[in-house]
């Protein structure tokens, strides 16, 4: 089963480059708290399911609960340094789902779900995007046709520039600042280390200790204005739209030695490069674990690139495109 479901309000629907559904049905709770929710009917085992959310021009917070017919389950509150729930009432997660800092897999099968996103912030949310999407959590990597599309190269960042206590901890920074570099249109070297410098410390999780947190890059994003989502893909039909709409995509990968020809890494189980270009043979990529600046543009043959993604997952982190006066 695939499932996804966009619901968003101005930039979401003008600038994301995937079909927005269009906006949330927003309750107020109390003064400063909005709840909203989507429907995700029956889903069944082995199935990963990814909330997301952003918000552009307010302060906010937010928390997602799954309801569900055995119970439910919540993720902890955005952004990372949230410590107050904002569904104070719960209080124990189903073991029907197994829960992740960033998603959940259904462990066994799930009826009547239901995703409850409540956020904090001083008005009804009107620039936001929300996301719900879910898939296998294991398929058989799929490399379907594509029409070739190649976007200027974005500005490259090597992780392995910074100091070697975190070098080999930040691909999803540093995969970030190479995204907002491009689509905000920054030329200097200056510009980029500033911004990958900003984002090293904002995608920081103070409770994991780690710098790969999906949702907290999202929220990052949005604090530059951009937004920007999480979803799961079961193919290369989603990269191939926001290519089209000259946005670039940074995917999830994992892969064992020998599985990604010409990999800056022998293998890995997680990895986050910036996608921004494909054929039906090749996939057009900055991979930050390059040991300099001068190797992250990488050219991967398509079918090894496509196990590595879409064959466990298949997350990605897909941006709205930024125009001049946003």
């Amino acid at each position: 089963m695939k499932f996804t479901r966009r619901l968003g309000e101005t930039q979401a629907v003008t600038q994301y480059p995937l079909p927005v559904s269009g906006p949330a049905q927003w309750e107020v709770l109390e003064s400063g708290l909005w709840q909203a929710s989507i429907d995700l009917n029956d889903l069944p085992p082995a199935h990963i399911i990814i909330p997301s959310f952003a918000l552009v021009g307010a302060e906010y917070k937010y928390q997602f609960m799954l309801q569900h017919a055995d119970g439910k389950n919540t993720l902890r509150p955005l952004p990372a340094t949230s410590d107050a729930a904002l569904f104070p009432e719960h209080s124990e997660n189903s073991a029907h789902l197994s829960d992740h800092i960033d998603c959940w897999h259904s462990e066994n099968a799930i009826t009547a779900a239901q995703l409850v996103l409540r956020v904090a912030c001083n008005t009804q949310p009107r620039d936001y995007l929300c996301v719900a999407s879910a898939r296998p959590l294991e398929i058989t990597s799929i490399c379907n046709p594509v029409s070739a599309t190649r976007l200027a190269a974005p500005p490259a960042i090597s992780q392995m520039a910074a100091a070697s206590a975190i070098s080999r901890r930040i691909c999803s920074p540093t995969a970030l600042a190479m995204a907002l570099a491009y689509l905000h249109r920054l030329n200097t070297s200056t510009q980029h280390t500033k911004l990958w410098t900003e984002l090293i410390s904002g995608c920081y999780d103070p409770v994991t200790q780690a710098y790969g947190m999906w949702p907290q890059a999202i929220y990052q994003a949005s604090r530059l204005t951009c937004l920007a989502a999480v979803e799961c893909s079961t193919d290369w039909s989603t990269i191939e739209q926001a290519l089209q709409h000259q946005t670039p995509v940074i995917c999830s990968i994992r892969f064992d030695a020998g599985e990604l020809a010409t990999a800056p890494l022998q293998r890995t189980a997680g990895h986050l490069v910036l996608v921004y270009g494909v054929s039906d043979g090749e996939v057009y990529v900055l991979d930050p674990a390059a040991t300099d600046t001068a190797d992250v543009a990488r050219c991967y043959d398509r079918e090894q690139f496509s196990a590595a993604w879409l064959r466990r997952r298949g997350a990605a982190y897909f941006f709205s495109r930024i125009t001049e006066d946003g």
